[in-house]
This record gives structure tokens, sequence and C-alpha cells, in this order.
């Protein structure tokens, strides 16, 4: 059996190999609280970055539909364009407002949030009347086919199958 000695060598060789131990536990720590707090900040700014997408292809996706739409009024009664668009999937709910907006409610990090969209000159409708209160789009996520159609005095706008 061997015996340590207090005076001895070896007692201060396991010392200082304790102490090694208890330093290299430290930095794998304090390395490891780093990396954990950098991964918590990317993973934030990613979340935040994914809801700037989504609220900019709403927008250039809205745009598009009231564009066209003001294109139909001007041109008349009866005209019609179809027009296609990928929907986000973070979307919930796309709607006309009481003939005079369209919206776009989305999920977001922060919960949900609108984009919406008021024509300028004329009505919208999602029929071939106009409706009194909310009328329900029924876009869903992924490819949407749409129909803007001039009505005379309000414009259509209806989801293709």
């Amino acid at each position: 059996m061997s015996s340590i000695r207090r005076n001895g060598s070896k007692y201060f060789s396991l010392k200082k190999r304790a102490q090694a131990g208890v330093e290299y536990l430290t930095i794998i720590g304090i390395a490891l609280v780093v990396l954990a707090s950098g991964m918590v900040i990317f993973l934030d700014y990613s979340k935040s970055s994914n809801t700037q997408v989504v609220a900019s292809q709403l927008d250039i996706i809205g745009n598009t539909i009231m564009s066209n739409a003001e294109a139909m009024y001007v041109l008349g009664n009866e005209s019609w364009v179809t027009v296609e668009f990928n929907l986000p999937s973070s979307v919930t709910e796309t709607a006309i407002s009481v003939n005079s907006e369209m919206y776009f409610t989305y999920a977001g990090v922060s919960g949900s949030s609108q984009v919406v969209f008021f024509p300028e000159r004329f009505n919208i409708s999602n029929s071939d009347a106009l409706c009194n209160t909310v009328c329900n789009l029924s876009f869903s996520a992924g490819m949407n086919r749409v129909r803007i159609k001039s009505n005379g005095n309000f414009v259509s706008i209806t989801k293709m199958n």
C-alpha cells in the first residue's frame, strides 16, 4: 500500500492535479454558459427575422391584389385577372371587412398581427354581391389562385380551386 505524506511530494502532486481539474471544469462551465446564451440570442433573432419575412411577403401579396383590383375597376364591368401567390403558413385569417379593407392576420413572435390594405376608389367583396360585415377570403397556406373581377361599382376577390 502506498501512503500519502503531508510533507512529501505525493501530497503536493495530488493537490496540483485537483486544482488543475477544478480549473478545467470552471473553464468548461464558462464556455457552456457563453455558448448557451449565444444560442438563445440567435434563436430569438431568427424568430423575429421570420416574422419580418412573413410581413414582407404579405405586403407584396396584398399590394399585388390591390393594384390588380384597381386596374380591373378602371377597365370596367366584367374585366378580370387571375393572380397566383404563395401564402405563408403562419397566416391564420384572410378577410374583407365592410367592403373597405382587406386584411391578413398572422401569428408572430409577440402574438397575432395584421397587415391591412385599403382600396382608394372602389369597394371590394369576396363574391358577386357586397358583404355587410366581414367576408372570409378562404385563402390557405401554400399556392393560391385568385380571380379579381370588376362588377361595375365594386371588385370581387375570390379564390379559385
